[in-house]
């Protein structure tokens, strides 16, 4: 059984209704809050696990819940310890998941048509039960922090499949667009052991898509040797967190003009209108006419050996399409692909974002889920081909289309290339 199909297990009608009788609200929206909280704090803790001292926090507190499922429902019938219950989970969101609290009462409110107050008052109730379950989870499956973060990451795509509604706002809220591609359990230096999905490999190395590594003090160090290393460690660390925060600044910065660059860019980059002298001169140079990967590299070429052309320049990455409804790229995007990296590879300082779009998606697939897919599949494709995960940005922008385009805008399907860096 899956980790909702046993949430849903524990939220039983009775809960529901118990916990509507304490909020003097209907069962029916009650019901509505807690799927929305169960997907958003699943959500982050999928996140959560995604490294070393992540998820050996997620296992420690779950183990410290003292009651299961099965109990809740007796919980709630006395107020004492129902008080006592939205302690636990305050505690454990506030531990867990901290700063995400605000966030997701905001998404859960919008999609339950409810007052934040409401949802705010909830989300110590919701935290502890799925905390419960995990727990749950651990018992029955004899599961460790390792493999606790690898059944976490395999809820990913029933995550998507509970509330295909919210997915877009959930994936812009938790700040998981990478994972819904790519999930790498944590190495620990006690197994030595690293994990993807279910499975294990001995002796081999990850590199996790998130920004920070998480270290542990070695105790066999020699004394000026192990005080040497935590300060070059803690040296690093500053650093790397002052570099990381600049760029989160400046990506917030140049957001919206980005975005809407970007979205001109995707209107404006298309073929030249058809007339007569095109009809003649596309039928005289026809037979010259270079191969796709040429035509798609040679653009993107020119601008990286012009020295003055300034970054930020988008491209339309010609010939790079996916199968229907799925990441399942078609024969012909492979040579524009590898061209791209070999282009990288050419000039390593050169960075790039992936900005997708998608209008093919089916039920219970959003296109703003296939288009952050996409991406990642080709981010992945990118660093398997020797990019640094750290030159490649991506980014899923469904179908391009919002409440503010014009009626006449058709959704996109495309890819596009922007150089953020020469």
């Amino acid at each position: 059984m899956n980790f909702f199909a046993s949430l849903k297990e524990a939220l039983t009608e009775g809960v529901i209704s118990q916990i509507a009788a304490h909020k003097q609200e209907k069962p029916e929206k009650i019901q509505k809050i807690f799927d929305a909280l169960g997907v958003a704090l699943v959500g982050g803790l999928i996140k959560r696990v995604t490294t070393e001292s992540g998820m050996k926090l997620v296992y420690n507190q779950a183990q410290k819940i003292e009651f299961g499922p099965e109990h809740i429902e007796g919980i709630l019938k006395n107020e004492a310890e129902f008080e006592k219950l939205k302690a636990v989970g305050e505690k454990d969101l506030n531990t867990v998941l901290p700063g995400l609290k605000s966030a997701i009462i905001s998404m859960v409110s919008k999609y339950a048509g409810t007052q934040n107050s409401l949802v705010a008052s909830l989300c110590g109730v919701a935290m502890p039960i799925v905390m419960s379950v995990i727990k749950q989870k651990i018992t029955e499956k004899k599961l460790d922090a390792e493999s606790l973060a690898a059944y976490m990451g395999d809820q990913r795509e029933e995550m998507l499949n509970v509330l295909p509604d919210l997915n877009d706002k959930l994936i812009e809220t938790m700040g998981i667009q990478y994972l819904l591609q790519n999930f790498s359990v944590p190495r620990t230096e006690e197994s030595g052991v690293v994990s993807r999905g279910t499975g294990t490999e001995k002796g081999s190395t990850s590199q996790p898509f998130l920004v920070g590594v998480d270290m542990q003090q070695q105790p066999d160090y020699q004394p000026y040797l192990k005080w040497f290393g935590i300060g070059a460690l803690v040296i690093g660390g500053i650093g790397v967190g002052l570099y990381f925060w600049n760029q989160r600044q400046t990506a917030l910065e140049n957001s919206a003009s980005e975005t809407y660059s970007t979205m001109i860019e995707a209107r404006t980059i298309q073929e030249p209108p058809v007339t007569q002298d095109s009809v003649v001169k596309d039928t005289t140079t026809a037979a010259t006419a270079p191969p796709p990967a040429a035509v798609t590299a040679s653009p993107m070429s020119a601008y990286l050996e012009n020295a003055t052309a300034p970054a930020g320049k988008v491209f339309k990455f010609e010939n790079v399409d996916f199968e229907d409804n799925t990441t399942q790229l078609k024969a012909e995007a492979n040579a524009p692909i590898a061209a791209l990296a070999d282009l990288l590879k050419k000039y390593p300082n050169a960075q790039v974002k992936l900005v997708g779009y998608a209008n093919d998606a089916k039920q219970p697939v959003t296109n703003k889920v296939l288009s952050v897919k996409r991406v990642f599949a080709i981010k992945d494709i990118l660093i398997k081909s020797g990019i640094s995960y750290i030159r490649i940005d991506a980014e899923g922008r469904g179908s391009g289309i919002s409440k503010d385009s014009p009626p006449t805008q058709k959704p996109l399907r495309e890819i596009y290339v922007r150089f953020v860096k020469k």
